[in-house]
């Protein structure tokens, strides 16, 4: 398997970025020195989603911090449909400390890692590394000293700008797909950024055009003192970006916000040969507690199969040229993805047998406040407003105050579709045919899940179910 430059953490991730005050608490005025104004570019205006809150725990309790929103977004869709509300998604296990990891310089590990940690004890959680590292690389790109120093060892390169501008140019040019059968699917799979500037700040033209030239992003001025015009822009950007799965990603700030930098990744695609199920026919499925419930099972012909110490698994592919992998550990009951060594199962894949494959339907949306985990998978500094070093940017002091990631699944036997979205604020395969040995994964208790780009080893979703509704 070729050499991982970062992994693939489908969906938004907005960097809301914070500037250090004035003594009187103001923000810095352009007035005051500023320079490099940000190019303006008319935005579709967008009235976010209504939304209802609960409170949740606040990941940072910074002074001068954005007031980060991870409350739960329910749209009025939703309620129509009878939708699952969102999983909130503890940073920590149990809301207790988290034990810190120790960085190595492969990505994939480190995500696998991030992902065991806020999935613990929840039922159904999703997570997209490539939302995450897509907009820690925008952050990465404006960042000095040991701030740059951190996120470079996190992501797994020096250079993740220009691996993120030859992904995008693959994701654009290879992975969206009409189909000339199923007019009712899209087959695509965008990635987008944007950055969205405080307009009484000064900022950096040369990092502004970094993201332009590097990532795609679309930048825009903003007048965050008119907040529920702000909001609306905002958030409206992300509905139309990830097609109103994830409608909204913000819904408060503080009076210090300088900026906000999203990424945004949407994921839909037709099944290649679409799954086959039997309302009538329903299975057992076994919970991690060792109780079942009966439910329907899809069934189809995995295109291959993987197998090593820890799992087995099976891959099925969508038109437009990803694939879905589901992982059967071979113990039962709960379970670790690391535990299942990701890297040798991919290794292993065959296309040596018939596989016969089988699971359930999927849809759930998932909440995570990912602050203190990301403090303790090496990235504290980030989050110091002293020494937070995000000079490239601006000439005013910027450091992450909280971090955010939503995301959302609808997987049935027809096709899939996924978004998240992930917000940092800072205060931001002729001759006779030979009968093959069968093999069979039936994903009937809890099991993993991916949605993976073999052609450039990059995991764009990654799941785990052990309660599936």
């Amino acid at each position: 398997m070729k050499k991982r430059i970062i992994s693939a953490l489908a969906a938004t991730l907005a960097l809301a970025l914070t500037v250090g005050c004035s003594e009187n608490g103001g923000l810095y005025s352009a007035a005051n020195g500023g320079q490099g104004s940000v190019n303006s570019t008319d935005s579709t205006s967008s009235t976010s989603s209504a939304t209802s809150s609960e409170s949740t725990s606040s990941s940072s309790s910074m002074e001068s911090a954005v007031q980060s929103s991870s409350d739960k977004t329910e749209s009025s869709s939703q309620e129509e449909s009878g939708a699952p509300e969102p999983v909130e998604v503890s940073s920590s296990a149990n809301g207790g400390e988290i034990t810190p990891v120790e960085l190595t310089a492969d990505n994939m590990l480190t995500s696998v890692r991030l992902f065991d940690v806020i999935s613990q004890g929840k039922d159904n959680s999703m997570f997209s590394p490539l939302s995450l590292n897509m907009a820690l690389g925008l952050l990465a790109e404006g960042a000095g000293g040991g701030s740059k120093a951190a996120l470079d060892t996190y992501l797994g390169t020096d250079n993740y700008s220009d691996f993120a501008d030859g992904y995008m140019q693959i994701v654009e040019s290879q992975y969206n797909y009409v189909s000339e059968y199923d007019k009712d699917w899209k087959n695509v799979f965008e990635l987008a950024n944007s950055f969205w500037a405080n307009n009484s700040l000064p900022f950096n033209e040369d990092y502004k055009n970094r993201l332009t030239e590097k990532f795609k992003a679309e930048v825009r001025n903003i007048d965050f003192g008119n907040k529920e015009k702000a909001l609306g822009e905002i958030n409206g950007w992300v509905s139309e970006k990830t097609h109103k799965m994830i409608p909204t990603i913000i819904n408060d700030y503080s009076d210090n916000i300088a900026a906000v930098l999203i990424n945004t990744i949407y994921f839909e695609s037709a099944w290649r040969e679409q799954w086959f199920v039997n309302e009538d026919n329903k299975q057992t499925f076994t919970l991690s507690d060792g109780t079942s419930k009966e439910i329907p099972l899809m069934h189809n012909g995995g295109d291959s199969y993987f197998e090593n110490d820890k799992a087995t698994a099976f891959s099925c592919r969508y038109i437009n040229g990803l694939e879905f992998i589901g992982i059967l550990p071979k113990q039962t009951g709960d379970f670790t993805i690391e535990s299942l060594d990701i890297p040798s199962l991919l290794e292993s894949e065959s296309y040596e047998y018939d596989v016969n494959a089988a699971m359930p339907r999927l849809e759930f949306e998932t909440e995570i406040p990912l602050t203190e985990t990301l403090k303790a998978f090496g990235l504290s500094e980030l989050f110091d407003p002293e020494n937070a070093d995000f000079s490239g940017i601006s000439e005013v002091q910027l450091f992450v105050s909280d971090v955010l990631q939503k995301t959302k699944l609808e997987l049935d036997e027809n096709g899939t579709k996924a978004a998240a979205v992930t917000m940092i604020v800072t205060d931001c395969a002729a001759a006779m045919p030979v009968e093959r040995e069968k093999k069979e994964v039936t994903l009937d208790r809890p099991f993993a899940f991916m949605i993976y780009d073999s052609a450039e080893d990059q995991i764009v979703f990654l799941g785990k179910v052990t309660n599936p509704q």
